[in-house]
């Protein structure tokens, strides 16, 4: 696709209806490490933090994370995403669900935000960020997972899994076009550098791909 050629709207990716029924399988199909992220935010909530703490996650999807939290007893949590169509497959009852593009102005201090494969789909990240700094609690951490490589030998390697997980070239050269517009990559050190400037005082990848695919762990 050359420069001058513009995506139509029904090629640009959206967190539509057709795309929250299939999401489980897509994810896994997509994500590197999916289950193992989402385990590991898990154990790190079950170190970290009481049955009663408060917990939001942003860009909840379909509800995997928080129907997780809640098997493992935590009472206390809230979910944002941006699409209707995602938060109506949420599971019911389990948590407060917020729709909204922006951070939710609740007022609540949190323990901890969960922000897993969702903010590298916002432009303006640093200030994002911010507000996830200002709603956590003291001491209060947020689990962040990000796409933070998308060329070179990451982007082959990536491509690569997927083939494995059994995504066709057509699927693969489709999602990367359709993603152009509405993804916004920032490397990891990008990502270090930020987060230490916003005040997180403590910072660990607890999970890296060579797959493009970073996790962290920023204690505020």
């Amino acid at each position: 696709m050359t420069q001058t050629q513009k995506l139509s709207k029904n090629d640009i990716w959206k967190f539509d209806r057709s795309v929250a029924k299939n999401f489980a399988s897509h994810a896994r199909q997509h994500i590197p490490d999916y289950e193992v992220v989402l385990d590991k935010t898990i154990n790190i909530c079950n170190e970290r933090l009481s049955k009663e703490s408060s917990i939001l996650e942003v860009g909840c999807a379909i509800g995997e994370t928080v129907n997780r939290l809640q098997k493992n007893k935590f009472k206390n949590i809230y979910a944002v995403d941006a699409s209707q169509d995602m938060l109506d497959h949420c599971p019911k009852g389990l948590a407060i669900y917020y729709c909204s593009k922006e951070f939710p102005n609740t007022g609540i201090k949190y323990d901890v935000v969960i922000c897993n494969w969702t903010l590298h789909f916002i432009k303006d990240k640093e200030s994002y960020l911010k507000k996830i700094y200002d709603a956590l609690k003291p001491k209060g951490f947020l689990i962040l997972s990000e796409k933070t490589e998308n060329s070179g030998l990451a982007l082959e390697r990536y491509h690569a899994w997927k083939r494995e997980q059994g995504v066709s070239e057509k699927e693969i050269e489709a999602k990367a076009r359709s993603i152009e517009e509405v993804m916004h990559i920032n490397s990891a050190e990008w990502y270090i550098n930020k987060l230490r400037e916003i005040g997180f005082h403590e910072l660990d990848i607890f999970n890296l791909t060579a797959r493009c695919f970073t996790s962290f762990l920023c204690i505020k």
